[in-house]
């Protein structure tokens, strides 16, 4: 079925008009996603087979999907970078059928939250996907194994009990799990918190008014970075400070006021006069 455009009048296909809704309303959903837009993106890309491109349909719902399974944004990023990370450590040996469901990422999910479990019965777990190998065995009580998901699990330990630190590990976090070229590894990364801390911690060390300018700093950071970025480039990101309130004006003294301070001035002048003290 061809549609009609208004303004020029050429004739396209229905379905390129429905794609390209599509493709508008994803655009929309990365935009919402803020920093889990571009893990999120290398993450669909596992659902594309080798000969075929997703659709921006499907790429919809599924984007969708993984926005719902948790309200976290530092874990479900951290799952989606472990995710890609290993899936693609697979193709790297010959297993190169795509994705078809989220159950890997749901168990990725499970095992970086707090309460890791065992599937006692792979073969008859709805984990077991139809890649071969099973999502759902021993998930792991033990530090995450990918280098991305380790990062961002020390920057979680290192922020741990102070405000700017907390900010400084999600805003880094967030950009480890863009995959940036020159991001520190994790062997590393706590010097690399260490020193963004140094650079901030003199201009930002009032959390009530400098936390939220700390987040709006890192999230607009992130919409721009194309390589990891030096700890100054965040104050060209940082918004100023809000405006102190003007404390209010002393209301002039009334008459009454006044006499009776003259009147207290005048007898302390008489008693200075007579050799006293006031």
């Amino acid at each position: 079925m061809n549609l009609t455009c208004p303004c020029c009048h050429a004739k396209y296909p229905l379905e390129a008009a429905l794609e390209g809704a599509a493709a508008g309303e994803l655009q929309r959903l990365l935009a919402q996603a803020g920093p889990l837009a571009r893990p999120l993106i290398a993450y669909l890309g596992l659902f594309r087979s080798k000969t075929r491109a997703l659709s921006f349909d499907r790429a919809v719902r599924l984007a969708a999907e993984v926005l719902a399974l948790s309200v976290d944004g530092r874990q479900l990023a951290l799952a989606l970078a472990e995710t890609v990370e290993a899936i693609r450590a697979k193709r790297d040996q010959g297993q190169i059928k795509p994705l078809t469901n989220h159950n890997y990422l749901r168990r990725v999910l499970e095992s970086v939250g707090a309460d890791p479990r065992v599937c006692p019965d792979p073969p008859a777990c709805p984990d077991w996907t139809d890649q071969g190998a099973h999502m759902g065995a021993p998930l792991r009580d033990t530090p995450p194994t990918g280098k991305r998901a380790r990062a961002m699990a020390d920057l979680a330990a290192w922020g741990a009990g102070d405000w700017l630190r907390g900010r400084i590990a999600d805003g880094l976090a967030a950009l480890v799990a863009l995959g940036l070229d020159g991001a520190p590894g994790a062997d590393v990364i706590r010097r690399t918190a260490d020193v963004w801390h140094h650079v901030m911690a003199g201009r930002c060390d009032i959390e009530a008014v400098d936390a939220p300018r700390v987040e709006a700093a890192f999230s607009g950071l992130i919409q721009v970075a194309g390589k990891w970025p030096e700890p100054k480039a965040i104050w060209a990101h940082m918004p100023r400070r809000p405006a102190a309130h003007a404390l209010p004006e002393t209301p002039p003294r009334s008459e009454e006021e006044t006499q009776r301070g003259l009147a207290r001035a005048r007898e302390i002048q008489r008693k200075l006069a007579r050799g006293m003290t006031p």
